[in-house]
């Protein structure tokens, strides 16, 4: 069974639209520094995908030093899983 919620507003009243998928459980991580970013810093993996034979993170993580939250694609390597 599809599940679906009625919306009003701006999508029209009356119109159904399927519910997005519930997603899967975030990756909790600590992401290494660089020589620009002292690290480790907190991150939550969005996505992996495979490259050359390595694979590859895209990252949503925190600076907490400049109080920045970024989006960025990093090796596995710079990666140290939480728990």
């Amino acid at each position: 069974m599809r599940q679906t919620e009625v919306m009003a507003g701006g999508s029209g009243r009356g119109h159904e639209h399927p519910l997005p998928p519930v997603p899967a459980s975030g990756r909790h991580v600590w992401v290494r520094g660089g020589p620009d970013v002292p690290g480790p810093h907190p991150g939550i993996v969005v996505e992996w995908q495979q490259s050359g034979g390595a694979w590859f993170a895209l990252v949503a993580d925190l600076i907490e030093a400049d109080r920045v939250l970024v989006q960025q694609w990093l090796s596995a390597e710079l990666l140290t899983r939480i728990g």
